[in-house]
């Protein structure tokens, strides 16, 4: 019997069977590859992927993927390598794990990618399991790819996904074990490439033993050279212990350096070159050893990485006992320093953590916005929970990063009480201790962040109190600055009480604290008390003084480079424009808006640019401008001063305009149901209100509106009535002439003459916006609203639509709505009557 050694491992043998089937399966949207452990996967689509070449992005999935910031680090990390403009992109968005994001990463994608041939092949897919990851690939991988895209799930297992659309529609090709199998004759191809001649039954019987088993055949090949035969020792080696199989023709081969290299690597998951090359600390013998060994441990270009088989790092893992805790540490060390230079922020943490180096799991933390993932944030707290007892005594700022840890998961009352806990251990500490002096310092920053989050509820303004002993704590500028990074809510006036003087209240606590805050900061924050009072004169009506107050503001937060306010200032000044009918004031506070996107220490920019420009154009009743995500449905509620509650004030206002109102309605009764800001509730109410009216529930309008003037009166509110138009004019009207309504008639009369001005105004600079834009006055339908107008002409249901069109009845009303809005009709006769004489159908 004739042997050579070979240059290739059976796994990267060339099969045209296999080939001819993956040139089949690149001509679907999506390939599963699934099979057992050891039957070639990874390697049969690597080679056909290099064989192809088309631009390829490999996603190495693992047990850890299953908690979303970790994924999000992974796939941005990966798409890095093929796609930097996009990777930069998405991984600012963080993890979609609200719809709203998962329309903005859609957006994303769609505008840095070109339609062209690509790979996108997602490995180890049988290690997700998290619903979150599960419906990212299902919503935004599988379905929203663009054209010429195929995606490659590998995996052990049936994928846990719902692909039934795609299945229904033919876009899935399948290849499973009985496909990767070697059969008789390729196997004996093999065989022939290798100058190994078996003898007919001993080929017949490896086929019987193994099935055709990639894994197994290859250990076959490789210990033909030295073994008598088949049914010698290489038949029983493989049946009795494939473990130690692998002791002999690998362990026992590589030199013992290798070998505890080896076992060092089973310890991480992470096995990037350049984290290969840290932890080989310039050995390039051993690592030109290690690529040797190919058949189990091979480079893969596509992601820069070795890959190691899951059976051999099974036999590697069973041999850990043999390093010493220092060379685990060592190893660790590494490993969570790569990381955390790399974007694996968890990963870091988790290395950290078995190594004891809380100093580094702190460091990661206070490099994170303070207003973190909420992934991150139950990890970090579930690390610390564990930390020693003795660990917060010596290391600094260990218990600000567990406080830090739980509000970012928006545990508040858990948060207060590990505050106060923490304020009373370090109070015991000798007063000359600088320890104490900075970890108090930290307490009473984030005890001051909490009570204005809480304020909206208790409506006790004392949050200053807190910054002002972070104050007297903290006198330098130092790494305590991370923890003032600062993001306004919705409306910089935190009041949740329509009680009399509670605004201002709030907004004395919010000067005293910019005042702390700046002085401590490098200017954190200025401009937010000026940009509070001009916020309150806004919604008083008094829009000169507000103005002057907002332009002073917008000035001193451009100097500091406080992005946030500086939008807010911006948003406020494109409001007072309209209510001036100044459409070049309004224009030139948006592009001051979108040069802020160059800015890439501002993170919400893009959100904030996209709820502005919606805003303007809900003035401009342009539904089709709005941004998409916002016509998404309503994000659900975390807390009235996140982000997500600043997207749902254009969403609501995106249902008025297209006569959503049940779902409008829906939220603005969940609204009532939990805490809201004052402004935006009076707001929110005089938006359902006039619903009421509209929808010729004149009573319920009457009794909301009553509501909405018992909310604003005390505080003198006015902006949210006057900013509704003329509908607020006809309902104030009507209002007036009804003998039980509650309301003082002077105020309505005001109401009513201020909202007709506005509208005017408003109207104003619709027509000069359409002049300047040369955008006709006719009626402009989508090809699918048009179809839609037909058929309700032909008399037809929304069901019937729905059902003849092969939509959702939920987007045939969607679309039944924008119709409504693009032609002004108050009901279905008007929309048919006015179609008709435009000649619309």
């Amino acid at each position: 019997m004739k042997t050579s050694n070979g240059s290739r491992a059976l796994f990267h043998f060339e099969r045209p069977r296999l080939n001819k089937l993956f040139t089949e399966a690149v001509k679907y949207p999506l390939v599963v590859v699934c099979a057992g452990a050891g039957y070639g996967k990874t390697s049969a689509v690597h080679d056909f992927a290099e064989e192809y070449q088309a631009a390829t992005a490999w996603i190495q999935l693992s047990e850890r993927d299953n908690v979303g910031a970790r994924f999000w680090e992974n796939f941005t990390h990966t798409m890095m390598q093929v796609n930097a403009s996009l990777a930069g992109a998405i991984s600012k968005l963080g993890f979609p794990d609200t719809r709203d994001k998962v329309n903005q990463y859609i957006a994303l994608l769609h505008h840095h990618v070109e339609i062209k041939r690509r790979i996108i092949v997602m490995d180890d897919f049988h290690c997700i399991y998290e619903p979150s990851v599960i419906r990212f690939v299902e919503e935004c991988v599988l379905l929203k790819m663009p054209e010429g895209t195929s995606i490659f799930l590998i995996s052990r297992s049936t994928p846990n996904i719902n692909i039934a659309g795609l299945v229904s529609r033919g876009c899935i090709y399948s290849l499973s074990e009985n496909d990767l199998r070697f059969t008789e004759s390729e196997l004996a191809q093999f065989f022939r490439r290798l100058d190994i001649s078996p003898q007919p039954e001993a080929l017949r019987e490896i086929m019987q033993d193994t099935e055709g088993w990639a894994f197994a055949l290859n250990l076959i090949a490789r210990s033909f050279q030295k073994a008598p035969g088949y049914e010698g020792y290489v038949r029983k080696a493989m049946k009795t212990n494939i473990f130690r199989l692998m002791e002999t023709e690998i362990w026992d081969r590589v030199s013992e350096r290798l070998q505890y290299f080896l076992v060092r690597l089973s310890l991480i998951e992470h096995l990037s070159v350049d984290l290969i090359e840290l932890m080989a600390d310039g050995d390039e013998d051993m690592i030109a050893e290690l690529e040797k060994q190919s058949a189990y441990i091979r480079h893969d270009s596509y992601i820069n990485a070795y890959l190691i088989h899951p059976l051999f790092l099974e036999f590697l893992t069973a041999r850990q006992e043999l390093l010493s805790a220092e060379q685990k540490r060592k190893t660790y060390a590494i490993a969570g320093g790569w990381c955390n230079r790399s974007g694996f922020k968890i990963d870091a943490m988790s290395y950290y953590e078995k190594t004891g180096d809380y100093s580094s799991i702190i460091s990661v933390i206070f490099a994170l916005p303070a207003q973190f993932s909420y992934d991150i944030a139950k990890y970090t707290a579930e690390i610390i929970d564990r930390a020693p007892a003795e660990a917060f005594d010596t290391m600094e700022f260990l218990a600000i990063t567990h406080l830090r840890a739980y509000m970012c998961q928006g545990l508040w009352q858990k948060s207060v009480e590990l505050a106060k806990y923490y304020e009373g251990k370090f109070l015991r500490l000798p007063e000359d201790d600088p320890f104490r002096k900075r970890n108090l310092g930290a307490i009473y920053y984030c005890l001051g962040m909490l009570r204005a989050l809480l304020c909206i509820t208790d409506d006790n303004y004392d949050f200053d109190q807190y910054f002002e002993s972070f104050g007297k704590y903290i006198t330098e500028p130092d790494d305590l600055t991370r923890l003032a990074a600062h993001s306004p809510g919705p409306w910089i006036i935190m009041a949740g009480s329509s009680r009399k003087g509670a605004p201002e209240e709030c907004i004395d606590a919010l000067a005293r604290t910019v005042a702390h805050i700046s002085r401590c900061c490098n200017g954190r924050m200025t401009g937010e008390d000026d940009l509070a009072r001009g916020e309150f004169k806004f919604f008083q009506g008094d829009t000169t003084a507000a103005e002057t107050l907002i332009t002073r503001a917008l000035a001193q937060a451009r100097e500091k480079r406080q992005f946030e306010i500086v939008h807010r200032a911006l948003l406020y000044t494109l409001r007072i424009a309209v209510s001036q009918g100044n459409l070049a004031k309004a224009e030139q506070a948006l592009k001051d808006m979108k040069a802020q996107l160059d800015e890439n220490e501002y993170a919400n920019r893009f959100i904030n640019y996209d709820i502005s420009v919606s805003w303007f154009y809900y003035i401009l009743a342009m539904p089709d401008h709005v941004t998409d995500w916002l016509k998404e449905n309503f994000s659900p509620y975390g807390h009235a001063g996140f982000i997500e509650n600043f997207g749902n004030q254009i969403k609501a206002r995106f249902c008025y305009m297209t006569r959503s109102y049940v779902s409008l309605l829906s939220y603005i009764h969940e609204m009532k149901e939990r805490e809201s800001f004052l402004f935006g509730r009076v707001e929110m109410l005089a938006i359902e209100a006039c619903v009421y009216y509209k929808i010729k529930s004149k009573r319920k309008a009457y009794a909301v509106l009553q509501d909405a003037y018992e909310a604003a009166a005390p505080n003198g509110i006015l902006m949210p009535f006057i900013e509704m138009g003329k509908d607020m004019r006809t309902l104030a009207a009507s209002a007036l002439k009804n003998s039980a309504c509650a309301i003082p008639s002077i105020w309505l009369e005001n109401v009513s003459r201020k909202a007709s001005t506005y509208a005017k105004r408003k109207s104003s600079i619709i027509t000069e916006y359409k002049q300047v834009n040369r955008i006709r006055d006719g009626i402009i339908l989508t090809p699918r609203e048009a179809e839609i107008l037909t058929d309700l002409s032909h008399g037809l249901s929304r069901s019937e639509i729905a059902a003849g069109r092969n939509l959702s009845i939920n987007t045939v009303k969607m679309v039944i709505n924008m119709i409504y809005a693009k032609v002004g009709a108050g009901n279905l006769a008007d929309l048919i009557r006015i179609a008709v004489e435009r000649k619309m159908i």
